[in-house]
């Protein structure tokens, strides 16, 4: 099944768009060189365990959220319908794996799951309550460069 059977193909194109920091695909060398970016499972790691020292999520994350921008926002019910289990566990396995995934085949429905499923697994808090008053401190920042320094640091 194609979402795009009823489009033209001039409406087929996919425009470029500016990915913000944290969703912007990073190559790195070290990255180029492991099959995936990482050479461990995705799933159940603690973030900072995954993370290059750069600060970059892994590369497969990357390209899933680069293609959620691309294809969630026209997706109805995104974040809120299922898709298949064998679909979502085939999928996880695979990352978990370290395979090459072409995320810009899957269906973006199936990679919100599988998202959700990578945020859920992480062991520890993402926002933890002690930095509660830095975070709202870095967000009363004038500028869009300070709040990012400050929510980096």
């Amino acid at each position: 099944f194609s979402f795009a059977a009823g489009r033209s193909s001039s409406s087929r194109r996919r425009r470029r768009t500016w990915l913000p920091w944290p969703f912007a695909l990073r190559r790195t060398p070290a990255a180029a060189q492991v099959g995936c970016g990482c050479s461990r499972a995705l799933f159940g790691q603690p973030l900072a365990a995954l993370c290059g020292e750069d600060g970059t999520l892994p590369r497969p994350i990357q390209e899933l959220l680069a293609v959620l921008q691309q294809e969630g926002p026209s997706t109805e019910g995104i974040f809120r319908r299922a898709e298949s289990r064998a679909a979502c566990r085939e999928l996880r396995e695979a990352l978990d794996r370290g395979a090459d995934v072409d995320m810009g085949s899957q269906p973006a429905l199936l990679l919100a799951v599988v998202l959700k499923d990578f945020l859920r697994s992480i062991p520890s808090k993402l926002l933890v309550n002690n930095l509660y008053e830095d975070w709202m401190a870095a967000m009363q920042q004038s500028s869009k460069e300070e709040k990012i320094s400050e929510l980096k640091v």
